[in-house]
């Protein structure tokens, strides 16, 4: 859904199973603000590295929320897992990987995070 300000907003179960509509959505924003097909690739592969941390933090997501928008030349992205409060079943996925595979890929990146994980991952990238 787009607001008056054109962010979208996406909100998606945290199952691995719906990263592809994450994919889509930012790939298609991409493509609106012009993107070269080798920078919506860097988009898609930045979309999967966000979930699958988010996915393997220590305690359970119950829900992904992506929101995305192009201001000012840039495309700003961030995606923040809505907890359960519960503990994971999955291996926590190791933090430092993350934050250089999505530097390699996008020039400004940020995560956030608290005693329970990694909660926000966001990046931008001129257009």
């Amino acid at each position: 859904m787009a607001d008056k300000n054109g962010e979208i907003t996406l909100n998606l179960p945290a199952d691995r199973d719906f990263v592809l509509l994450a994919r889509m959505a930012l790939s298609g924003l991409g493509m609106l603000a012009e993107l070269d097909v080798d920078l919506i690739d860097d988009l898609r592969t930045a979309i999967d590295e966000c979930c699958d941390c988010l996915l393997h933090q220590p305690f359970k997501a119950e829900r992904l929320e992506l929101r995305a928008r192009v201001d000012s030349g840039r495309l700003h992205c961030c995606l923040h897992a809505v907890r359960e409060g519960g503990p994971s079943d999955l291996p926590v996925s190791d933090l430092e990987i993350t934050r250089g595979v999505l530097e390699t890929l996008m020039p400004e990146v940020t995560l956030e995070c608290d005693s329970c994980g990694v909660g926000s991952i966001g990046f931008s990238l001129p257009v």
